[in-house]
């Protein structure tokens, strides 16, 4: 059999990178080599050479090398993904496919693993990256292994196993922003051969980039805004030998304080500013500047409680492994939801979803021939070998609630200084409100029921000397109940919220799926150092409902299935005595009913916006992807990484359209326009050096990291007026390391030379538009002890 070099993508070489491997010859100097790496991408452990996805795997030693703590910062290094993150705001995306998280049953099409098991709730992408082992980012539809909601991608996260030795780790960083992260890990036999245990904790505080104006002159109003308060902790138990059966048993506690969004006016009119500074007379309108003005609290709190386990058994060379699940996840969150220091609007909102999933599969050996048939007609039929398995998850959402509370005078006079053409409407419902009806709110229910039944099968047939067929297929059922009331909460009539699309309505639908997806690739391996995948993957993102709906409309409420295609060649390459490797990906991905979460401005009113989610006709994605690792001499190492990525609408004529733009016949036809927050161009160059100093035992570190964006589009409704300009941003290292005594010392910097960028912008009301920024400059210090 042949010896796997590794070829894999500059992120499995960097997570090796912080002790790079030797290999001793009899007669030989002491070469450099990049490690090969096993990865579980395709649920069963191989080289990463063989895996026919174009992937990225970052290890414990690269994030703390690179100062990583959740996956935001670890999806930098990785091309066309990314998870941004601003409190109740979160957008995973992929290659050019992303959401709007308004609807927390609206599912993305980057999926999340933790351990082997997935979730789809928004908040499990920011829980803090604590303990790891590994994380691995697969790109393209995943759909086969890791079922529905996995069409542009899949993020999975291992955490760090116990061991039979005692081992641990002590980190800490402090900086910028009242930056102060701690992180501790003990483990080791609790009985020598019979059960090791892992236990793990962590806690990470930052204050707010973001200034409010407004907490000057109103004590309701938070200090502010885009920090966070996370902690938790992890206990796992290995027992190695359970009557020839291996178990591993999890629990998991971890607490998120996201602190507000922070979006800022970016524009306005003088009428606007004026009545908006009758609030705050320093309401704050200058882009780039991270100052916002809002009057009450915003921010969102999530409490997660997982318990996993995972149960292995080998009957002979036959592998049977189960893994299975229970996570509660609770959250509650106050909205600050007209942005600006006057009392418009307040939305509280909260839910608690548990998630339930077992899996069971069996893993076979290596076969002759096909599944046992050596040979066909005389002809060798080479080996085989298959993962095989059954899945099962019920996912609900319980106790979900929206109030939104709106105070009348600054709502409507909000809307008539914006000067839109609600202005009207506006000024001829101030009469009809009664003398005690200051205040209008309303609340929102919802309730959801999915149940997943699965079976899936990956078989792999090396029939020739260098060539290697694989085929995956999985067949799944779904069934989905949505439950939705909304009402008014005040005694008197509603006078305007009827007005803004907003209806008192109960409503229960029910959706049933059941999709076959499938996957082939052929791989051809000439030499030891290069190997060629051909790649063809389907992906199905499931139907669903629109939590965030406001009335009960058929098209407000459901939505349906969205269908991916994907062709793809990958090349992954080693190169002088393994020391450089070089990985190409080629990809087109075709989606049919493209889901779109939008607002319907024709069917709303002053400014509330009534959202649904559409099947857009036609999309498309398709660029390249490609990196390189090289170990150049002893001490100096290069990554790079390369992501281009071509994204079209081919046909969706109906998009949201700027609410100062809805006359326009044509505003809403985006057929041959790009998606938004997807440039063409992401792209990152690291430099990695380590010097000894001189015989002291310790070594000088150093890095530094390029990262360059091409323009993009800030918001859903493609408005030319919300391009962002193309970027650079830079990030560096320095420090000291012990290699012998395990510890390292270091400062990092991100974001040097503080570029003012900007994660989404939006429509408050008619031509005032708002912005949620990137981070400005950090800096920070890390030490880590491992023993």
């Amino acid at each position: 059999m042949k010896k796997h070099y590794q070829a894999i993508t500059a992120l499995a070489a960097c997570g090796l990178l912080a002790a790079p491997a030797h290999a001793e010859e009899t007669g030989k100097k002491r070469t450099r080599v990049i490690e090969e790496i096993i990865v579980s991408a395709q649920k069963r452990d191989e080289a990463v050479q063989d895996v026919p996805i174009s992937m990225s795997v970052m290890d414990a030693d690269f994030m703390v090398e690179q100062g990583v703590t959740d996956l935001r910062e670890a999806l930098l290094y990785v091309p066309n993904v990314a998870v941004e993150q601003a409190g109740f705001f979160a957008a995973p995306r992929a290659r050019g496919f992303t959401f709007n998280n308004n609807n927390k049953a609206f599912e993305p099409p980057l999926g999340l693993a933790i351990d082997g098991l997935p979730y789809t709730r928004i908040p499990y992408f920011l829980a803090a990256t604590f303990d790891l082992k590994r994380i691995e980012v697969l790109r393209g539809p995943q759909g086969t292994t890791f079922g529905k909601n996995t069409t542009a991608g899949l993020i999975h996260m291992l955490t760090a196993d116990p061991s039979d030795t005692f081992t641990g780790n002590f980190s800490a960083q402090t900086g910028d922003f009242e930056r102060e992260r701690y992180e501790a890990s003990f483990g080791g036999p609790l009985i020598p051969d019979v059960v090791n245990f892992r236990i793990a904790a962590f806690t990470d505080k930052r204050d707010g980039f973001v200034e409010n104006t407004t907490d000057d002159v109103n004590p309701k109003a938070q200090e502010n805004f885009r920090g966070h308060d996370r902690d938790g902790y992890r206990i796992k138990f290995d027992f190695p030998n359970i009557a020839g059966a291996q178990l591993k048993l999890t629990w998991e506690d971890v607490d998120l304080a996201d602190l507000g969004t922070g979006f800022e006016i970016i524009r306005a009119s003088d009428d606007v500013k004026e009545f908006l500074r009758a609030y705050d007379p320093n309401t704050d309108f200058e882009k780039g500047n991270f100052k916002a003005s809002l009057d009450d609290q915003d921010g969102r709190e999530v409490n997660i409680k997982t318990f996993n386990m995972q149960l292995n058994y080998d009957i002979g060379e036959w592998g049977l492994v189960f893994v299975g699940g229970h996570s509660v996840l609770e959250q509650s969150l106050s909205l600050d939801t007209d942005f600006t220091p006057a009392p418009a609007t307040l939305g509280l909102g909260g839910d608690r979803s548990p998630t339930t999933t077992g899996e069971f599969r069996v893993i076979s050996p290596t076969l002759d021939g096909l599944f046992g048939i050596d040979s066909l007609f005389g002809a060798d039929l080479g080996s085989s070998d298959f993962v095989a398995g059954v899945f099962y998850q019920e996912r609900n959402i319980n106790d979900s609630y929206f109030r939104f509370i709106f105070d009348m005078p600054s709502y409507l006079g909000l809307i008539a200084a914006a000067g839109s053409s609600d202005s009207a409407t506006a000024y001829a419902l101030l009469p009809n409100l009664g003398e005690d009806q200051f205040v209008e709110d309303f609340t929102q229910t919802f309730e959801q029921e999915a149940e997943s039944l699965a079976a899936f099968a990956e078989f792999k047939w090396h029939f020739m000397q260098d060539w290697t067929l694989q085929v995956g297929m999985r067949n799944g059922e779904e069934k989905k109940t949505g439950e939705w009331k909304q009402f008014y909460n005040q005694p008197q009539p509603a006078v305007v919220l009827p007005q803004a699309g907003i209806e008192e309505f109960e409503a229960k639908r029910v959706q049933e799926d059941n999709q076959f997806q499938h996957k082939v690739s052929i791989n051809w391996q000439p030499t030891d150092n290069v190997s060629l995948f051909l790649h063809r993957a389907e992906g199905v993102k499931g139907g669903g409902f629109n939590a965030f709906a406001f009335r009960g409309v058929e098209d407000e409420l459901v939505f349906f299935p969205e269908f991916t295609t994907e062709w793809s060649f990958n090349a992954k390459t080693s190169w002088f005595d393994n020391t450089l490797n070089a990985n190409l990906s080629i990809f087109r991905m075709d989606v049919e009913d493209f889901q779109v979460l939008s607002r319907a401005p024709e069917r709303t009113t002053i400014g509330i916006g009534v959202t649904l989610v559409k099947n857009a006709a036609e999309a498309r994605s398709q660029g390249v992807e490609g990196d390189i690792h090289w170990l150049v001499n002893d001490w100096f190492s290069l990554l790079g990484t390369i992501g281009y990525n071509e994204t079209e609408y081919l046909k969706f004529t109906d998009n949201e359209c700027p609410p100062d733009r809805t006359d326009d016949p044509n505003c809403g036809d985006a057929s041959g326009k790009s998606f938004p927050f997807a440039p063409k161009w992401n792209n990152t160059l690291t430099g990695l050096v380590r010097l000894p100093v001189f015989d002291t035992g310790l070594e000088f570190t150093a890095s530094a990291t390029i990262e360059q964006f091409s323009e993009q589009l800030l918001d859903v409704d493609l408005d030319e007026r919300k391009l962002q300009e193309g970027f650079e941003r830079y990030k560096a290292s320095v420090g000291v390391h012990n290699p012998a005594q395990g510890w390292s010392l270091k400062v990092i910097g991100e974001n040097l030379t503080d570029e003012k960028t900007g994660i989404r912008q939006g429509d408050l009301f008619s031509g005032v538009f708002v912005e949620i920024a990137e981070q400005p400059r950090t800096v920070y210090a890390q030490f880590d002890w491992r023993f």
